[in-house]
């Protein structure tokens, strides 16, 4: 099964191997039926004590996820069935190998169903598509060499200039093209900064919760994670100074714009004070700003972090892919200094440079007043979806919901009485998925919380998928009295 355990960390050993195991049961690396090794064996194994691994099955089976059997030993549950596992018998091998990655929110909560709450994803109909492909097939016939043409490692110089130019504008940001590069998305941008500016055993502090596939990123590096509270302002400025205390981080990564999952967003006070943080202590700022264009309520969204960096502690990562076209997958990474080449020495190894065809593709949308227009419509849009997910859940008292201030997602904090497990059976024999809050924290939770994505689906859809799970949760919660 090949499980490890980080020293490092300040998780207990105990949750670490529960969690792996877990995240691997819920991705089908484990199937169900599947026996486990003994808690003598993989204690041995993982160099931890008896009691150890048994915490951690105990955990497990609490959960639902294994059942343990006196004298015959530990399985993985019997559950809903895998449509690959029927390849098991042919590539069980497999199964002895090492995985060096340790989680991964998309391998645990990658099954879609017809009402999926699960992906941040604009609804297809609300994305300038069709102007896309027209514009798409101007590029091709009057530069048919796009298509055999190695793209510049540091990105297309006239997606650069447009880029700098939409920053100043929308944004206020003054940056110059020559200090950017274009990933194929954000989280591409993500890794780049992992893996040229960080090594194993540096700390990096995330807020909690956080973009799971950020968390994903730094765990699977094999660096220590540290985790700031995040309340109705975002990332806790007042704790992060008192960790800062206690550990020297080499990063912070933040999402302070209609933060993903939470929805929050952080005041221009507070984004001086972490470049003035950045400075004293010495550590960089990752800035992932995928959301800010989609404002809710009409409040004025604050300038970036980056605008108040005058010494190169910040790293602006700008996407593009969320709200105009995710099959393009665009981002920009803003970078001063000597970090510049840096980053352009690794991003040569990654790809020798992001596809050329979708660079141009974006072009069009940066010139015209297309992109004001488009973010306009999207805005109204998406704040209905956001109202419509709101109002589903205000008469469940014992529910709680975060009222996000733009972005794609709603934040809900479950009562106690609700098992994680049986709701997310109940809401798969509904057809409805979301993404389980455990995946935007790097420990296990004391609280149970879901996110909800109102972006990717209909108006129809959401409304008729919102009504199902509130109907689930009540029915749970009204179960519950009764039992009591």
């Amino acid at each position: 099964m090949q499980l490890s355990v980080n020293k490092k960390l300040g998780t207990p050993y105990y949750e670490q191997i529960s969690r792996q195991i877990e995240e691997r049961i819920q991705s089908g690396m484990l199937l169900h039926g599947e026996r486990l090794p003994s808690l003598r064996s993989l204690a041995n194994e993982l160099n931890v004590s008896f009691l150890t691994v048994q915490k951690a099955y105990k955990l497990l089976e609490l959960k639902g996820y294994i059942q343990i059997q006196q004298g015959k030993g530990v399985f993985v549950a019997a559950g809903k069935k895998k449509s690959y596992e029927k390849h098991s018998e042919s590539f069980g091998w497999q199964h002895q190998m090492k995985m060096n990655g340790t989680r991964s929110q998309y391998l645990a909560y990658r099954e879609k169903e017809i009402y999926d709450f699960s992906q941040a994803v604009v609804y297809p109909r609300l994305l300038p598509s069709h102007f896309l492909v027209q514009e798409m097939k101007k590029i091709l016939e009057q530069h048919p060499l796009v298509l055999s043409t190695y793209g510049p490692i540091e990105g297309d110089e006239e997606l650069r200039y447009e880029i700098a130019n939409y920053l100043f504008n929308f944004h206020h940001l003054s940056v110059k093209h020559d200090k950017m590069i274009i990933t194929s998305g954000a989280q591409q941008g993500i890794d780049l900064v992992a893996q040229t500016l960080l090594s194993p055993g540096d700390v990096v502090m995330v807020e909690s919760p956080c973009y799971g596939a950020a968390i994903d990123v730094f765990v699977n590096k094999g660096f220590q994670v540290v985790s700031i509270g995040v309340d109705e302002e975002g990332l806790k400025v007042d704790e992060l100074e008192d960790k800062l205390q206690v550990h020297q981080p080499k990063l912070l990564y933040v999402n302070p714009t209609f933060q993903n999952p939470t929805g929050t967003c952080m005041p221009e006070k507070s984004r001086k004070q972490l470049v003035e943080l950045a400075e004293m202590y010495h550590f960089l700022i990752l800035e992932d700003d995928s959301f800010s264009e989609v404002s809710f309520d009409n409040i004025t969204v604050p300038k970036p972090i980056k605008f108040f960096d005058k010494n190169g502690h910040v790293i602006y990562l700008k996407g593009f892919s969320k709200t105009t076209a995710p099959g393009i997958r665009i981002a920009a990474v803003i970078v001063d200094g000597v970090l510049f080449d840096w980053l352009y020495g690794t991003k040569a190894t990654m790809d020798i440079g992001s596809p050329l065809l979708p660079q141009k593709a974006l072009l069009p949308i940066l010139r015209t007043e297309r992109m004001k227009n488009h973010m306009e419509k999207l805005k109204i849009a998406l704040e209905l979806r956001r109202n419509t997910v709101l109002d589903a859940f205000k008469n469940l008292e014992e529910v709680m919901i975060y009222k996000p201030k733009g972005g794609l997602n709603a934040w809900i904090k479950l009562p106690s009485v609700i098992q994680p497990i049986k709701l997310q059976e109940a809401a798969r024999k509904n057809k409805i998925s979301y993404l389980p809050g455990s995946a935007c924290f790097l420990h296990e939770p004391k609280q149970h919380y879901i996110r909800i994505s109102y972006s990717y689906l209909s108006e129809h859809d959401l409304q008729v998928g919102i009504e199902k799970l509130v109907d689930i949760l009540q029915n749970m919660m009204a179960n519950y009295k009764k039992e009591m």
